[in-house]
């Protein structure tokens, strides 16, 4: 269960949550381990009203008795998953901590039947999850990166014949990693004139990453409910 707020506003006319820009990092701060995405919902007369972009809402009217539900994701870890030492991660599965499927997806660490780890099996699995994180070449591009109204949300720019390699589609949201462990979320826009093996960042992006123009970043589709109609225009 993620943890929870629950703020009962009776006086307050709008709100404005605008937590999707705090760059919280994922369990063990790389593009592998998806934890809960932050939610918030407004609660009336007990009936929840969920919104369609995770996290921020901007410009919603409030009424008296409303109550604002916000849930955060759960903590994580810190450093690369697939270097994590695969006795301890079978020590996290007996203690129940984490499941034998999610050491297999997550961590790459592959058991025995008799539940001890299989090393070349282990080897195996983190090669196959490491190529499938790819790593894209950065260009500085100092184009607006925001857009919408009253509550504006970052955009990413992506070559289409990148976008369709990767499996992604306008609207959805990815997740980028840099030097720094926090990543960088945005909702995909689909651009012909971006280069296909690049991707263009402006100099915010790059500072929160911790990276400069010709360095590399990873790249991933979340399992997000993609941008509603006009979110990204």
């Amino acid at each position: 269960m993620p943890p929870r707020k629950v703020c009962r506003e009776t006086d307050v006319p709008e709100a404005a949550i605008p937590p999707a820009r705090i760059p919280a990092a994922p369990a063990e701060s790389v593009p592998l381990l998806e934890m809960p995405p932050v939610k918030v919902v407004v609660s009336h007369a007990g009936i929840e009203r969920e919104f369609a972009t995770p996290g921020k809402v901007t410009g919603h009217a409030l009424t008296s008795q409303d109550v604002v539900i916000m849930e955060s994701a759960g903590g994580g870890g810190f450093g690369n998953p697939l270097a994590r030492d695969p006795e301890r991660v079978r020590e996290d599965v007996l203690a129940g901590h984490v499941s034998a499927e999610r050491a297999h997806d997550g961590y790459g660490v592959v058991f025995t039947p008799d539940g001890d780890v299989d090393v070349e099996a282990t080897k195996r699995r983190r090669a196959e999850l490491t190529a499938m994180r790819p790593r894209l070449a950065v260009r500085a591009d100092e184009r607006d990166a925001y857009e919408g109204g009253r509550g504006k949300h970052r955009v990413q720019r992506l070559a289409p014949g990148l976008a369709s390699r990767l499996g992604i589609a306008e609207g959805d949201l990815v997740e980028m990693l840099g030097r720094h462990p926090a990543p960088l979320r945005a909702w995909v826009r689909i651009d012909g004139d971006t280069a296909d093996d690049e991707v263009p960042l402006d100099s915010l992006a790059r500072r929160i990453l911790g990276i400069e123009p010709g360095a590399t970043v990873e790249l991933r589709r979340l399992s997000s409910p993609t941008a509603p109609p006009g979110l990204v225009s």
